[in-house]
């Protein structure tokens, strides 16, 4: 009470006009400051950077409206994801993002102290996912050739394709003809919107062990919801992947209206204007020291060759741009940036242009 009655105790002896050129004043005085404090730009997480379409947020309000009280029936998103992808119903497993579903195939296929041979880098959390499965984890090289020699006696073997973090495809069929008929070939397919065609299409046909995980997380924009699937080869294998209760019916609603014709067109969109901002920092940066592999998809992982991952980063991190350090994946040499719009990507080209002036 005392700090009030002193604030305003300033204004007694001043003519009410004063009072309000001073309060005015005041007021200028703190919108020049917030107009010149520059944002957080956040190319550090890999979710898409804008909401999901509204009509997958009214799909969801509508089914939550609708029956929330009831468990949701899970056949017609299993028949959409299904035809899809060209596959049985039987064999497709909705589940609570790709990150889960990941979980439970490796839980699922790999045997205790049985070596999973990870195609490196990779998603981050796979070897602690192998490693939580009771199996081995073996990070290897993410090349063909080395793949198979390392898949030798593995029960399974995880590639992610496109990668993250460097946006490149996996030789699936390479693998799929090559791997030995007993190991497990799991796809983790979470970033495959963002590439022509679908990566891993002929995997489930050209070998038994094989299973496709999918998500919504990224392209759709839906991390929120976590939203996934697993195309697997036979129906007890989606039976053990799947939720013991299914998905939620809001979870359930967003994804058949994103896997719906005009669901598709908006991933169109999105992957173009994530191929944009790839082709729009290749550019900036051509000439320089800094370069990322090419690839698909909104992640780039970026390098120098005359300064480390934490150098970056720090750079960045002074120009209030936070980026992901390489160190997640055991590579100080290399950050990730999650690629936005036009305005983001040139800011982030303006500060990388300081660093190697």
């Amino acid at each position: 009470m005392r700090r009030f009655l002193d604030y305003y105790r300033q204004f007694e002896e001043l003519s009410p006009e004063e009072v309000s050129r001073q309060l005015r004043e005041r007021r200028d005085a703190e919108r020049a400051a917030a107009l010149t404090e520059i944002p957080v730009l956040d190319l550090a997480s890999p979710a898409w950077h804008e909401p999901p379409h509204p009509e997958i947020v009214n799909a969801a309000t509508f089914a939550l409206r609708r029956a929330v009280n009831a468990y949701p029936d899970p056949a017609p998103l299993r028949e959409a994801l299904a035809a899809r992808h060209g596959v049985e119903t039987a064999q497709v497993a909705p589940g609570h993002g790709a990150g889960e579903l990941l979980r439970a195939a490796l839980r699922a296929v790999a045997p205790p102290g049985g070596a999973v041979v990870i195609a490196w880098p990779g998603w981050a959390a796979l070897p602690r996912l192998a490693a939580e499965a009771g199996a081995e984890p073996r990070p290897v090289a993410a090349a063909g050739d080395t793949l198979l020699e390392a898949a030798r006696g593995a029960a399974a073997v995880v590639v992610a394709s496109p990668n993250d973090p460097t946006g490149g495809l996996a030789p699936l069929d390479e693998l799929a003809r090559g791997l030995p008929a007993e190991t497990w070939l799991i796809v983790d397919a979470a970033l495959a919107d963002f590439a022509p065609g679908d990566p891993a299409a002929g995997v489930l046909a050209a070998r038994e062990r094989a299973i496709v995980v999918r998500s919504f997380s990224k392209a759709q924009a839906m991390a929120g919801f976590r939203a996934g699937y697993a195309l697997v080869p036979e129906p007890e294998l989606a039976d053990r992947l799947a939720p013991l209760a299914g998905v939620s019916a809001a979870a359930q609603a967003a994804m058949l209206w994103a896997v719906s014709e005009q669901g598709e067109q908006v991933v169109a969109r999105r992957r173009a204007l994530a191929a944009s901002q790839r082709e729009r920092l290749a550019a900036a940066l051509d000439g320089s020291p800094l370069s990322f592999p090419a690839g698909h998809g909104h992640l780039a992982w970026l390098s120098s060759r005359e300064h480390d991952g934490r150098a970056l980063a720090a750079h960045l991190a002074g120009h209030r741009i936070t980026v992901a350090s390489g160190g997640a994946w055991g590579d100080e040499q290399h950050v990730r940036v999650s690629l936005r719009h036009d305005a983001a990507t040139d800011r982030l080209a303006a500060a990388l242009a300081e660093l190697s002036a």
